[in-house]
């Protein structure tokens, strides 16, 4: 299977300079940006007007491999309404090994896209996610990227 990486940057083990921390990974997320937390280690924001949702988190390793785990999560999803799977692949954030998964969903009627990207370290497993009207997509995608590319596992 082919590997295509997503983020450039190496691995990091202190916050970056103009990150927030959170409990287990350092971010920026988006300025203006409504912040909520699912729990310590799931942080999600939304953007005024309530078309882009962005989250962090992290959990323990359940063990095994991480796209066989996305894969059958990936299979739980056929029941979502409007969904289809665009990818689901293997990748590389910041030189590690990393699984992305773009899909599309219907929420109250409208089109909506994903992407989920995640990764194991050091006994934890990340995630960097974000839930977009696909009439937005350009803008999320710039707003993700910069999110990623700020994204740091403590």
């Amino acid at each position: 299977m082919r590997h295509r990486s997503l983020y450039r940057g190496g691995p990091g083990t202190s916050r970056p300079a103009g990150t927030r921390g959170e409990t287990g990974f350092a971010w920026a997320p988006p300025k203006g940006w409504t912040r909520t937390a699912k729990s310590p280690s799931n942080i999600h924001y939304h953007a005024p007007g309530g078309k882009q949702e962005i989250a962090a988190s992290y959990a323990l390793v359940r063990g095994g491999d991480l796209m066989t785990q996305w894969r059958e999560a990936e299979q739980g999803s056929h029941d979502v309404p409007g969904y289809r799977n665009i990818r689901l692949e293997r990748t590389t954030f910041n030189g590690r090994p990393a699984v992305v998964w773009d899909y599309y969903f219907t929420q109250d009627g409208d089109p909506w896209k994903a992407r989920q990207m995640g990764f194991d370290e050091g006994g934890k497993s990340y995630q960097v996610n974000i839930w977009y009207l696909a009439a937005t997509e350009d803008g999320a995608l710039r707003t993700y990227s910069a999110v990623t590319s700020s994204f740091t596992p403590l």
